[in-house]
C-alpha cells in the first residue's frame, strides 16, 4: 500500500470506469474549485448509501461553492447501477486493489477481501489534496455539513 495521501500531495493519475459507460482520468477530471472523490465500500452496506444520497441532498449548496462529486467502489454491473440511479453526481465502478493502494487505502477485510474501505479526498483543480479521510473499516465518514463548513471556512481565508 502507498502512503496515505495528505494535504498538498498530488492525486495518483488513475482511470475509472463510469457506471453507464464512459471512463475518467483522475487527477485531469478534477475541473472544480473543489472536488470531492468519495471511495465506499459496496452498494449492500447502509452507511455507504447513507452518506452518498447525504450529499445528493446537499447538492445545491455545494454546488453554490463550486463543489463536484465522484463515488466510487468495487461494484459493477447492476450493483453499481443500484447506487448511480439514487444520485446526480457521477459514480465509478470496478475500483481495483491497485488504484486503492495508489490511493492509500485500507483494502478488504476478513468477510469482504475485495472492497476498498471508506477513504475520501477533498482536491482541488490543481489535483493537489486539501484533505484525505481514511477509515480502516464501515464507520468514520466525511459528511457533506462537515465538509461545506471546512469550504466556507478556506474561502473566508485572506487571499
Amino acid at each position: 500500500m502507498a502512503d496515505k495521501l495528505g494535504p498538498g500531495d498530488l492525486f495518483p493519475s488513475m482511470t475509472l470506469g463510469l457506471v453507464g459507460g464512459g471512463e475518467i482520468n483522475l487527477p485531469e477530471k478534477f475541473d472544480a474549485k473543489y472536488n470531492v472523490a468519495l471511495f465506499y465500500r459496496g452498494h449492500w452496506w447502509p452507511y455507504c448509501r447513507r452518506q452518498l444520497v447525504a450529499f445528493e441532498e446537499h447538492k445545491n449548496s455545494l454546488a453554490k461553492l463550486d463543489v463536484k462529486i465522484l463515488a466510487g467502489s468495487v461494484d459493477t454491473g447492476d450493483a453499481s447501477r443500484e447506487v448511480a440511479d439514487e444520485v446526480s453526481f457521477e459514480v465509478a465502478e470496478g475500483v481495483t486493489r491497485e488504484q486503492a493502494n495508489q490511493l492509500g487505502a485500507w483494502y478488504g477485510d476478513a468477510r469482504h477481501p475485495e472492497m476498498i474501505q471508506p477513504s475520501e479526498f477533498l482536491v482541488k483543480a490543481d489535483g493537489k489534496v486539501m484533505m484525505s479521510s481514511y477509515s480502516a473499516g464501515p464507520l468514520g465518514r466525511i459528511n457533506p455539513d462537515d465538509l461545506i463548513k471546512v469550504i466556507n471556512f478556506l474561502e473566508s481565508l485572506p487571499k
